[in-house]
């Protein structure tokens, strides 16, 4: 049988303690702290231990980023030298892809992560945008690409878990979405929402919020981010339909991220 390859984990502190300077940092250090940080497709065992180090490290499975670290922005977790959450939340921040970098910092957030601080720490403008797009309501890293989705496309920023009343004192929770005009969009993941019994379970739970006056946009994961424009197209226009006025200016820039969409999608399709 082939041998098994360590885990991420396993790797990170195996490296971390032969080597006095090596700090496990970015998404590596979000892993080792408990985030689903990793792209999606990548195996825990194929992820490189990435590294935060004075100088260059040649080390097998490893990518070294050469930066200096304060004592405080270092710690131990799980037998690795990590940076702390705070340092790991704005590493992801400055050096992640936007969709990755906010759901990693909606992941922090939730665990008590001051984001506030952070963003008087940022290096950039372009970082504190990022950092305040964060939103600690998001479910999952997939909810959290959903609404950045929707906010760049120039849609208003949605509310996260959203309460609806529902009959007999009971109530349900909604992805995100716009309270003023009863719209919501959730994402169904393929784990909670493919069988025929989830399929039965959400549809029952979304005719009594029709009868409550919510409408409920739901968003399977191959739409994000594969089919972007479609997205934001059906979302604005409900948005329209459910009372929203787009000012000339927030309509310009959604027809402009509709565009861009559907270019990046043929270039893409072209390219394959």
């Amino acid at each position: 049988m082939p041998r098994r390859r360590a885990t991420l984990l396993a790797r990170a502190r195996s490296v971390t303690r032969a080597v006095p300077q090596a700090v496990a940092c970015r998404q590596t250090a979000a892993h080792v702290w408990g985030l689903r940080v990793l792209s999606p497709g990548t195996a825990d065992a194929d992820w490189p231990v990435e590294l935060a180090a004075p100088g260059h490290l040649t080390l097998p499975g490893c990518v070294t980023h050469v930066c200096l670290l304060r004592p405080e922005e270092v710690t131990e977790h799980k037998g690795v030298r990590v940076t702390t959450p705070g340092r790991t939340a704005l590493d992801c921040a400055r050096w992640l892809p936007r969709l990755e970098a906010v759901a990693a910092l909606d992941q922090f957030a939730r665990r008590g992560v001051d984001l506030e601080e952070l963003w008087r720490r940022a290096p950039s403008w372009q970082v504190r945008d990022t950092l305040a797009l964060a939103d600690r309501g998001a479910g999952s890293p997939r909810e959290s690409w959903l609404r950045v989705i929707l906010v760049d496309g120039g849609l208003p920023r949605p509310a996260t878990q959203i309460r609806v009343a529902l009959a007999g004192d009971r109530h349900a929770y909604l992805d995100l979405g716009w309270r003023p005009y009863r719209l919501a969009v959730e994402y169904d993941g393929q784990e909670h929402h493919t069988s025929t019994a989830d399929q039965h379970r959400d549809d029952t739970r979304r005719a009594e919020l029709r009868r409550h006056g919510w409408r409920v946009i739901p968003v399977r994961k191959d739409a994000i981010p594969g089919q972007t424009a479609a997205l934001l197209e059906h979302v604005a226009n409900a948005l329209i339909e459910c009372g929203w006025r787009p000012t000339p200016r927030q309509t310009t820039r959604i027809l402009s991220r509709i565009r861009a969409a559907r270019h990046t999608h043929r270039h893409r399709h072209r390219h394959r």
